[in-house]
C-alpha cells in the first residue's frame, strides 16, 4: 500500500551546522501555520527542507500555539546546487499574473526573483506597498515550493525601479552571469545563444543566467537600451506573443532543459 507522504515544511534558516538527533524550533508564519492551520501533532513526521536546498525528515516533539519542536532523524542532506542558478526579473503586472509568473517559475527550478516597477507597469509599488508587495510575492514563493515539495527556497529580492535594475544588470555582467531580455520585437531567438551558454555551462564557467520579462504594455525603447548598455541580450522566446505569465516560466523551463539543470 502507498504511504502519504510526510508534510513538507520550510525553514527560515539554515540545516548547516546541524545533525541527527538536533533539535529545531520552527516559528513564524510557517510555524504558526503548521501548529494552527494544518495542525500537525506530536509524534508524526515532517520533510524540512531550507533555503539552500538542504532537507531532512524530522520527527515533531513538541508543539506550541504558533510553533513545532522537531527533532532531526538524520543528517540534512547536501545542498542542492543546481549550475547555472537561473533568475527571473519579472515586471509588476495587473490582475495577479506578476504573482503567476512567479508561483510557475518557482515550480520549474527558479533560484532568485527580483519585482521590477517598469516605467509602462499599470501595478505600481510605492510607500507601504514596497514592503507589502515583496512579503505577498515571498508568500507566493513559499505556497510553490511546498506544493511542488522542491528543495530550496527561491530569494526574493526587493523591487527595482528601471533605473536601479540596469545597475542591477550590469553588477549581474559583471560577475560572469548573462542577462537574457525577453522582447517580442526582437529577431534573434533564444534558442540560437543557448548553445554559446551551453559551452559555458561545461566549462564551469557560467554561474548565472537572468531573464527579465516586461509588463503589458512592453518595454520601453529607453529601457531597452540601458538594459543594453548595462550588458544585457535581448531575444524573442518563441514565434508567439505570450502574456507576462507565461513568458518568464517558459523561458526558466526552456533554459533548465537546454542547459543541463534538468539532466
Amino acid at each position: 500500500m502507498p504511504t502519504t507522504p510526510p508534510q513538507f515544511l520550510l525553514l527560515e534558516g539554515s540545516l548547516r551546522d546541524l545533525r541527527e538527533g538536533s533539535v529545531v524550533e520552527l516559528r513564524g508564519d510557517e510555524g504558526r501555520h503548521a501548529a494552527k492551520v494544518a495542525r500537525i501533532g506530536t509524534g508524526e513526521q515532517v520533510l524540512l527542507t531550507d533555503a539552500d536546498g538542504s532537507q531532512v525528515r524530522c520527527q515533531v516533539e513538541a508543539t506550541g500555539k504558533e510553533h513545532l519542536q522537531l527533532r532531526l532523524l538524520s543528517d540534512p542532506s547536501e545542498p542542492l546546487r543546481r549550475r547555472p542558478r537561473l533568475a527571473l526579473v519579472q515586471a509588476l503586472a495587473t490582475g495577479g499574473r506578476d504573482e503567476q509568473a512567479v508561483e510557475a517559475a518557482t515550480e520549474l527550478g527558479v533560484d532568485r526573483v527580483t519585482p521590477w516597477i517598469a516605467d509602462r507597469s499599470v501595478s505600481v509599488w510605492k510607500g507601504e506597498k514596497l514592503a507589502k508587495g515583496r512579503a505577498k510575492w515571498r508568500a507566493t514563493v513559499h505556497a510553490a515550493v511546498k506544493q511542488c515539495r522542491r528543495p530550496g527556497i527561491p530569494a526574493v529580492d526587493e523591487a527595482l525601479t528601471s533605473r536601479a535594475l540596469a545597475e542591477e544588470i550590469a553588477a549581474r555582467v559583471s560577475d560572469g552571469g548573462v542577462v537574457l531580455v525577453l522582447h517580442e520585437q526582437e529577431s534573434a531567438r533564444i534558442s540560437t545563444v543557448l548553445p554559446q551558454l551551453r559551452e559555458r555551462v561545461d566549462a564551469a564557467d557560467l554561474p548565472e543566467v537572468t531573464v527579465v520579462v516586461g509588463p503589458e504594455g512592453g518595454i520601453t525603447e529607453d529601457e531597452l537600451t540601458a538594459f543594453r548598455e548595462a550588458g544585457s541580450r535581448s531575444v524573442l522566446l518563441g514565434p508567439e506573443v505570450l502574456r507576462s505569465s507565461t513568458a518568464g516560466p517558459a523561458a526558466i523551463a526552456a533554459l533548465s532543459l537546454a542547459l543541463g539543470r534538468w539532466d
